[in-house]
């Protein structure tokens, strides 16, 4: 018989990219520049993990499809909500050099569950 048992909550602060017709995205500077700039600016404020994601698709981007998702993790929401208002401001200037998609956030409480 196996159990779960749950551990702490995080938060995560999740951006969606969706694509659109007259949509470009630079995965390689998102990768590596952008994702370099958003550790610097949020592990002062609490970020614990930054991931982020290339969707793979082998016909390529189809409009509404999701190309790129980034992900955020904070020990409490309150951390979350602080490191966005203080960053959020430089990380969106930042957009215009990989993407003309305006990325959804969303933020979320994560539970993790262990066997």
């Amino acid at each position: 018989m196996s159990t779960t048992n749950q551990r702490a909550k995080l938060a995560k602060v999740t951006g969606i990219y969706r694509w659109s017709e007259e949509a470009h995205f630079d995965h390689d500077y998102y990768g590596t520049t952008h994702a370099k700039l958003t550790t610097e600016l949020l592990a002062p404020l609490g970020l614990l993990r930054f991931e982020s994601d290339r969707t793979v698709e082998s016909t390529g981007p189809k409009p509404g499809s999701v190309v790129a998702t980034s992900n955020a993790y904070f020990a409490s929401l309150g951390e979350a909500k602080a490191a966005l208002a203080t960053a959020g401001a430089a990380l969106g200037a930042d957009l215009p050099n990989y993407t003309n998609i305006r990325p959804v956030l969303h933020i979320s409480e994560v539970l993790v569950h262990e066997r």
